[in-house]
């Protein structure tokens, strides 16, 4: 497919080469090509009709007075041969009456049956020509050519015409096989070129959708820190509210300001790969690690550090027979399970289970919610879920989520091998 696509650039660069230099394209100059043989064509019958007058002493038994009829009816039938290309049809049929009456017509009528057989359908061709045997074989019988027997010119009649229109109609088989390459070539460009922008869309949306849960995890830190600390500094409702000290003040500054410049770093990478430039796109996709379960520890624990209640646990088997994408969605599935429990339930505790058996790897985030709480405290899309339950179909797995009982479950059931 490469191959084919560089040699498409290959020939439109030379063609746009050849039109800056004022050559002619391509299609104009096979015309000229074209009509360079059937000039050259044309000159060759007319110097096989002289070749035949100038040996007329031959034929005694064509009278004298014939021969002007012959050469006019020679000469007809070579110049239709300059339009014997745009339409063989009518210049077959015309050429019947040289054909059958004239001798120094033989060569164009012979350049005739092929282009016959070269640009016409064969259903026109073979009819016609098989006409110009049966009106040709008569000649002999009225003017008879010397040293030419009945029987040799019953067979060498049929055979030349027969042989001329074989290799017309082989020329017309091949044009028709190069043409059809040429179509399945642009067809298979084309759709090379449609499966490549649809890889290169499915490759944005998949880092977008990376994107997005990463920045939806930022930014609900950034929303308990922020709620935290306006909470602590608010004018104190009662006297046994402790004030909140500068070093508290000055830790949850740092959090804030640490969560924000990487929220800033994932908006930035997430504009990055919706642009069309599929290099960047790609060289994004490559350098960004991805995530695997080992990391979840590390997504609990700054979930703790946000004041978050979680409890986690991780089977030793989960990270070692797990292929790599099924790890990071297993790990998108705890951080989007914590997104959502700071989202709707802020103050109750998370359970986050990692488990493997039967090579399948067990996901569960469960935190219960609230009697009467509807609606998100942070604005969110939606699309954190959905995007999910994609990924998890793509690798094979199951999704489900909903609320039960008071909890709210996320459970994700995953191949740890090849689904």
């Amino acid at each position: 497919m490469a191959d084919r696509g560089r040699c498409s650039y290959s020939r439109g660069m030379r063609e746009h080469r050849a039109r800056a230099s004022g050559a002619p394209p391509a299609r104009e100059r096979q015309t000229r090509r074209q009509r360079a043989v059937d000039i050259v064509l044309i000159a060759v019958a007319l110097g096989y009709a002289a070749f035949t007058v100038g040996g007329h002493a031959s034929y005694p038994a064509i009278p004298a007075w014939y021969w002007s009829v012959d050469i006019a009816l020679g000469v007809l039938a070579a110049a239709s041969l300059w339009w014997a290309r745009e339409h063989p049809v009518a210049v077959g049929a015309l050429l019947i009456i040289p054909g059958t009456l004239s001798l120094t017509a033989g060569f164009a009528v012979i350049a005739g049956i092929y282009r016959l057989g070269s640009h016409a359908r064969p259903r026109a061709s073979v009819p016609l020509v098989a006409l110009h045997i049966v009106l040709a074989l008569p000649y002999h019988w009225v003017a008879p050519l010397p040293d030419i027997t009945w029987l040799a010119w019953l067979v060498f009649i049929p055979l030349v015409y027969l042989l001329t229109l074989s290799f017309g109609l082989l020329s017309r088989a091949r044009r028709q096989v190069i043409e059809g390459l040429r179509q399945a070539a642009v067809a298979d460009r084309d759709r090379f070129t449609a499966q490549l922008s649809t890889l290169r869309r499915d490759e944005r949306e998949r880092i977008a959708r990376e994107m997005h849960d990463v920045l939806a995890h930022r930014i609900s830190l950034l929303s308990v820190h922020a709620g935290a600390l306006e909470f602590r500094t608010r004018a104190a409702a009662s006297p046994d509210d402790r004030p909140i000290t500068r070093d508290e003040v000055h830790d949850a500054s740092v959090v804030i300001r640490e969560n924000a410049h990487l929220a800033v770093e994932d908006l930035r990478d997430l504009l990055l790969v919706l642009r069309d430039d599929s290099a960047e796109v790609s060289e994004l996709g490559a350098s960004r690690r991805q995530a695997q379960i080992d990391d979840v520890h590390g997504l609990v624990e700054e979930a703790r550090r946000a004041g978050q209640h979680v409890e986690l646990t991780v089977d030793d088997r989960a990270a070692a027979a797990t292929r790599a994408s099924v790890q990071r969605t297993a790990y998108r599935i705890v951080q989007e399970g914590l997104t959502n429990a700071r989202k709707h339930a802020p103050h109750a505790p998370v359970s986050v289970d990692i488990t493997a058996d039967d090579g399948r790897l067990h996901v569960r985030v469960r935190n219960p919610v609230a009697l009467g709480l509807t609606a998100s405290e942070i604005p969110g899309f939606g699309a954190g879920l959905a995007g999910l339950t994609e990924r998890v179909r793509i690798d094979g797995g199951s999704l489900h989520h909903g609320l039960k009982a008071g909890v709210f479950a996320i459970a994700g059931d995953l191949p740890m091998g090849e689904p």
